[in-house]
C-alpha cells in the first residue's frame, strides 16, 4: 500500500490508466473515509459540500477558508492509505496566487485538486455566473506552474452545462482548460448521452459527478454509472451519496428512538460495536499494548 504523498499520487495516476470508470466515494469526514476504504475502494473524494455540512453544519455557499478545507483534507488523507482527491474551489485565488493553494494542498498530501470556474451561488436559486474562459485557462496554468510534485494532478471543472445549460460552451472551456495544461476535466450536469457524442473532443481524462441531480423534479440522476462508463468518462465520483446515506440513516434511528423504540428495534440500521472497533484499529492498540506491557520491552 502507497504510503508517501508521491506514492499515492502515482497510484491514482496507476488507477487512471486501468479500465474505466474509476468509481470515486465522496467521504465527508476521516471516519467516512475510513470506510470508503474498508469497502475496497482504492482511491476517495472530498468536496467542499461535505466538508462544509460535516467540519461545520455550514451550507456549501464559499463559507470554507483555503486552511479549513485543506485541513479537513489532511485528516481524511492521515486516516487512510489510499489517494485522496481534494476540492479547492475556484483556487481562493487569482491566477498569480493560486500557487499558495496548490502549496497547501500539496502538503496536505492530497492526490490533487479540482478547481473551478464558478463564481458562487452552487446549489441554490442564486447561480453568480462563470469566470470568463480566459481568467479560468490562466488559473489552471499557474496551478500547473505551481506544483512541486509533476504527479499532483490538476483538474479544471467547468460548471456551463449546470448553470447555463450550455453543452457547446463546456466543451469548448474544457478544450481551453486541457490545452492550459490540466490533467483532467470535470464537468457536471453532462449526461451521458450527451458525453458520448462530444467525448472525442476532450483530449484529457474526463470526470463526471454520478450522483447530481441533474434532472429538474427528479429524485435521481439522469445517467447511471454503467451508462457514464460506456460514454467514455474516466472517473465517476459520487460527491453527495455517503454523507447523503449518513444522514438517511441516523435521521431513522434518532426518530425512531425519539418515537419510543428500543436499541433493539433499530439495530439493523446501527453498525455492530466490535465491528465498528476493528474499522478505528482497537485491535492495533491492543498488540502494540500487549508489546510494551511490564517486563516486554526487550521482547521481539
Amino acid at each position: 500500500m502507497p504510503n508517501t504523498p508521491h506514492e499515492r499520487r502515482k497510484a491514482f495516476k496507476a488507477l487512471l490508466a486501468g479500465p474505466g470508470p474509476l468509481v470515486l466515494p465522496g467521504a465527508y469526514d476521516a471516519f467516512s473515509a475510513r470506510l470508503v476504504e474498508k469497502a475496497g475502494y482504492p482511491a476517495t473524494y472530498l468536496g467542499s459540500f461535505a466538508a462544509a455540512a460535516s467540519a461545520f453544519g455550514l451550507p456549501d455557499v464559499g463559507l470554507l477558508t483555503l486552511n479549513e478545507i485543506a485541513e479537513q483534507a489532511r485528516r481524511v488523507v492521515d486516516a487512510v492509505g489510499i489517494p485522496v482527491l481534494a476540492d479547492a474551489e475556484n483556487g481562493f485565488y487569482d491566477a498569480p496566487n493560486v500557487w499558495r493553494a496548490v502549496k497547501v494542498f500539496e502538503d496536505a498530501g492530497v492526490a490533487g485538486v479540482h478547481i473551478e470556474d464558478n463564481l458562487g451561488g452552487k446549489h441554490t436559486s442564486m447561480p453568480a455566473g462563470l469566470l470568463s474562459v480566459e481568467q479560468m485557462a490562466n488559473k489552471v496554468r499557474a496551478a500547473v506552474d505551481a506544483r512541486t510534485d509533476p504527479d499532483f494532478l490538476v483538474i479544471a471543472r467547468s460548471d456551463a452545462a449546470w448553470v447555463e445549460h450550455d453543452l457547446e460552451g463546456c466543451v469548448r472551456r474544457l478544450e481551453a482548460y486541457a490545452a492550459a495544461g490540466a490533467d483532467l476535466v470535470f464537468a457536471p450536469a453532462i449526461p451521458a448521452i450527451d458525453l458520448k457524442r462530444v467525448r472525442a473532443r476532450i483530449p484529457v481524462p474526463v470526470m463526471v459527478p454520478g450522483d447530481l441531480l441533474d434532472v429538474p423534479g427528479s429524485d435521481e440522476p439522469s445517467s447511471t454509472i454503467t451508462q457514464y462508463g460506456e460514454a467514455g468518462a474516466d472517473v465517476v465520483l459520487l460527491w453527495y451519496t455517503v454523507i447523503g446515506a449518513a444522514s438517511k440513516n441516523v435521521t431513522a434511528v434518532l426518530g425512531a428512538l425519539r418515537e419510543g423504540a428500543d436499541v433493539a428495534a433499530v439495530k439493523h440500521l446501527v453498525t455492530e460495536q466490535h465491528a465498528f472497533e476493528a474499522t478505528m484499529g482497537y485491535d492495533e492498540y491492543e498488540k502494540r499494548s500487549a508489546r510494551y506491557a511490564s517486563g516486554q520491552e526487550g521482547s521481539a
